[in-house]
């Protein structure tokens, strides 16, 4: 469906893909509209509701200037130099391809190890990132993110920094006949030479803009150094079971899951992820406590917070899924973020905003939209506390679906990975361009919805979610809703419903039904089939879920 309501009281228009929005988040979204550097209009999308300063559910495009309270993480992958082996025969580098603006056809590895076209889009993901070498022995050399995930000759995946000499890649070769790529684009090519092995894993102090390519249907891609990467990371993935596999009872299951993931404010005893990714970790936020001491004074033993951390869950709308798709198929479904941590950099960073702003005597429509300006004393570090948030959390997801994978095999020994979904990143920015401008895009409560991009929308506990295909709708900056989105607060949900409803609208379902996750009962939640109508416009569902065991915190 086309956009619902639209407000006209701001320096720019509020377009709003639902009729359903209380009167708070009308004003939020108002309020937002009225700050001078908000380019073009503001979207809201069908799961709008009230947020802190910025309306959850919200797309604001912004010139020259960040709002923390509007903003998450994204992440990044290879310099803009990265070569590219297209289809055509030619090869282009990520940053051409980006300035192209255009999709274009790339090499990826299929399910069977075997080499077939995928139409891909590449953009700029993230500015001033840590970097590191690693080189082939075919001489090559590839300049990449630390975390980036290099896919090895059996077909699974390494990041770049845990990358072994001697360890075969996924090899792509570049010789194949160019009047083959032409005319048969989707020509399945079988992989059959020599393996390329790693020579040399080094970590670089230099640090630059960095790029990737989204590629919809296979998330990998070759680079013309002759191996394939990862497009992005994951939250959601298809197994080789099937309904019939589950047994009747799926409680042991459940418990099985929370016993190897915590959750709430609970934490792992000892630190679970590899040693190489903590050291990474600890330089970077080592160097953002060094230069906001604050931050750390927040916490209580910051180390041993966010260390003991990784790979669990936390509260409030966070959980872990089993899901059933039209198929029978069962998948994994997990959403989470920076933990604690994250939450410490934003408060802090919101508060500096806040007073820089009155520092300068900055009118503003509300105190929660407080800013930097680009080239402002705190703009750069707090594009760099809230990129190592966002490492954090893509580190965090990936430790959990481990635990979660590893809780799995006890019982079925024998499955595999058949699908990944893309990452699907919300509360963050991005730097795209949209209606002739580049800005800080930011997607709060809003996932990216590119033409040809997957996403994943989750519904409440008890209802559906679905791995969604986008339009690339440029009337909503290329973005779809991020869920639901809430109909009533917390609070009012515990006030209205007990633990009987909740076992009621949770029937079916393998998850925990006491009063202490009353404030996630499905009728908190707006009805998720009204909200993919809505964005109809927006999205194509690949695949609807329905959950059959619910971890929540």
């Amino acid at each position: 469906m086309p956009v619902k309501m639209t407000l006209h009281k701001g320096n720019v228009p509020v377009k709003i893909y639902t009729d359903e929005v209380e009167s708070s988040s009308l004003n939020q979204l108002e309020d937002i509209s009225q700050l001078p550097f908000i380019h073009h209009h503001v979207a809201a999308m069908p799961d709008v509701h009230t947020g802190i300063g910025a309306t959850i559910g919200s797309v604001i495009p912004m010139k020259g200037a960040i709002v923390p309270a509007a903003v998450g993480v994204d992440i990044g992958c290879f310099v803009g130099d990265t070569k590219i082996p297209l289809l055509d025969g030619t090869e282009a580098t990520l940053k051409e391809l980006t300035e192209r603006g255009r999709e274009c056809w790339v090499y990826a590895v299929n399910a069977q190890h075997q080499i077939t076209g995928a139409k891909a889009f590449a953009k700029l993901t993230r500015k001033n990132a840590p970097l590191m070498r690693v080189v082939l022995d075919n001489e090559a050399e590839i300049i990449c993110t630390p975390d980036h995930q290099f896919m090895l000759r059996d077909g699974s995946w390494c990041e770049a920094m845990n990358l072994r000499l001697n360890v075969s890649l996924m090899p792509f070769y570049s010789h194949l006949e160019a009047q083959q790529r032409i005319i048969k684009p989707l020509a399945i090519l079988t992989t059959n030479a020599d393996n390329h092995k790693v020579r040399l894993v080094q970590s670089l102090q230099q640090r630059e803009d960095v790029y990737c390519l989204t590629v919809p249907e296979y998330e990998n891609f070759a680079l013309s150094a002759g191996v394939f990467v990862h497009n992005c990371g994951m939250n959601a993935i298809r197994l080789s079971l099937t309904a019939n596999d589950l047994p009747d009872n799926l409680k042991p299951i459940r418990l099985a899951i929370e016993e190897m993931v915590p959750v709430g404010f609970d934490q792992h005893k000892i630190p679970q992820a590899p040693s190489s990714t903590i050291q990474l970790l600890d330089r970077g936020i080592e160097q953002i406590f060094e230069k906001h001491p604050g931050i750390a004074k927040m916490l209580k033993k910051p180390h041993h917070t966010w260390t003991q951390q990784l790979g669990t869950l936390g509260g409030g709308n966070h959980f872990i899924e089993l899901c059933l798709d039209e198929n029978q198929d069962v998948w994994v479904m997990l959403h989470s973020g920076s933990r604690g941590i994250g939450n410490t950099i934003g408060t802090y960073f919101i508060n500096l905003a806040k007073k820089d702003i009155e520092a300068h005597s900055i009118p503003l429509p509300n105190r929660d939209l407080a800013y930097f300006r680009e080239g402002a004393q705190y703009f750069d570090d707090y594009v760099e506390a809230v990129h190592w948030a966002q490492e954090y959390a893509m580190h965090n997801r990936r430790e959990m679906m481990r635990l979660i994978l590893d809780a799995l095999r006890k019982q079925f020994p024998h499955f595999e990975i058949t699908k990944e979904a893309i990452n699907c990143h919300h509360n963050y920015i991005a730097i795209e361009e949209h209606f002739g401008e580049t800005v800080y895009l930011t997607r709060k409560g809003a996932i990216r919805a590119g033409e040809g991009e997957l996403g994943i929308i989750p519904g409440s506990m008890g209802a559906k979610s679905f791995i969604v295909r986008g339009k690339g709708n440029p009337e909503s900056f290329c973005s779809c809703s991020h869920g639901a989105g809430r109909r009533m607060s917390r609070t009012e949900a515990k006030k209205r419903f007990s633990h009987r409803d909740m076992e009621d609208q949770t029937k079916g379902v393998e998850c925990r039904k006491d009063k202490g996750v009353v404030d996630e009962i499905p009728q908190a939640y707006k009805d998720i089939d009204q909200v993919m109508e809505y964005q109809n416009d927006l999205v194509d569902v690949v695949h609807t879920l329905k959950q059959v065991v619910c971890v929540k915190g």
